[in-house]
């Protein structure tokens, strides 16, 4: 019988001039993971998803995608060789850094190509477990898991967008929806709870020494040039993060849709880039926030992104698996497309607005384009008042 060969899964190689380091690291109750401008590379690069890490993956795909076939897809994503490098020495710096949250019931390296294209461009990128949120290993192995306390809040979440999609674009009835959401809602407390576990990684930065847990990452993080940044939920507790510390400089959201009250009809304090699925009419979950509504679209620092053809999940590196186009939570995109997409508006955003850069018009393309948002500054509704 001929040898079946099964499909390989191929991170994107990164596009900038430093190679990239990585290192699990657990000071105090944060576990985070790392990706920086290495000053060399040290060692081959290593697969994807080991030991406890995979093992956590592979029971992700049974118990939230059981009709994924392990074997095609997410066993192929563990097997699959990074181009980052397990400590490697740190370029000395300062560096732009970036605070990552992943999103809820996911890991700390969903993202690990994008992060290994932002360390090649020289910035630090720390992605942090939101305990009980998410799923990952600790450095001597252990497993943390998601708990109830995240299932409960997103049975309810999921039970209320229901009706938000049936209310369709109307900006009245969407904005006692959300009065609602954050009076009962039971996401909201764990909003606040992301948000915070962000900034004490900022905390945590800031108060490293050479001899503590960040070793020699201590001293080279710029935290003048601090941006957040998550996906799905992280996306949400990503922005209130720069909204609440004062050391930010921009956010990042990709596809998280806010979920806390702090932004609603009032101005980001911070440029914010959101990254989102395609979808189709108006109404789009973000155009309520960041921006007072009678000015709502009129920030050249505000700016909202959709991907044709991307689903909720193309905004991880699980858009790089093969057929994708086949599996629920997947789009139509090309997924080393959308992750090289991804990561070119991220960078040009970053240098505008933290590196200060040249100004002009981000890259779009690629089925990228602006969310038309106009339809908030003609509301004359009860939320205007």
């Amino acid at each position: 019988m001929p040898e079946v060969r099964l499909p390989e899964v191929r991170l994107p190689r990164p596009s900038g001039p430093h190679p990239a380091g990585v290192r699990d690291i657990e000071a105090g109750p944060l576990l985070m993971r790392v990706w920086y401008p290495a000053a060399a590379d040290a060692g081959p690069p290593r697969p994807y998803a080991a030991g406890s890490e995979r093992d956590l993956l592979l029971e992700w795909t049974a118990r939230r995608n059981p009709a994924w076939p392990p074997a095609t897809t997410t066993a192929l994503l563990a097997a699959a060789l990074t181009h980052d490098h397990r400590d490697a020495p740190a370029l000395p710096g300062p560096h732009p850094t970036i605070v990552f949250s992943h999103g809820a019931d996911l890991y700390p390296g969903q993202n690990t190509a994008l992060m290994t294209e932002l360390a090649s461009h020289g910035y630090v990128a720390v992605s942090v477990l939101q305990r009980g949120g998410g799923f990952a290993a600790r450095p001597d192995g252990s497993r943390l898991e998601s708990g109830e306390p995240l299932f409960a809040a997103a049975v309810d979440l999921f039970a209320r967008l229901e009706r938000l999609t049936s209310l369709g674009a109307d900006p009245d009835a969407r904005h006692d929806w959300y009065a609602d959401l954050w009076e009962n809602g039971r996401i909201v407390p764990l909003v606040g709870q992301w948000r915070d576990r962000m900034i004490a990684v900022g905390d945590a930065l800031a108060a490293a020494t050479p001899d503590g847990p960040f070793g020699d990452l201590a001293g080279v993080c710029d935290l003048a040039r601090l941006t957040y940044m998550g996906m799905s939920l992280g996306g949400s507790a990503a922005v209130s993060a720069a909204q609440a510390d004062p050391r930010a400089r921009a956010a990042v959201n990709l596809d998280g849709m806010h979920l806390a009250p702090d932004l609603f009809g009032r101005p980001a304090r911070v440029p914010v880039l959101g990254l989102y699925a395609d979808f189709q009419g108006a109404g789009h979950h973000s155009d309520l926030f960041y921006e007072e509504f009678g000015r709502t679209g009129l920030r050249g620092d505000v700016v909202r992104v959709k991907v044709a053809g991307a689903a909720h999940r193309d905004f991880t590196d699980l858009a790089l698996l093969p057929g994708k186009q086949r599996l629920d939570h997947l789009g139509s995109v090309d997924g080393e497309g959308v992750t090289r997409l991804v990561g070119a508006l991220t960078l040009a955003f970053l240098d505008r607005f933290v590196e200060g850069g040249t100004s002009g018009a981000l890259p779009l393309g690629d089925g990228a384009e602006l969310i038309d948002v106009s339809h908030v500054r003609a509301w004359r509704g009860r939320g205007t008042s």
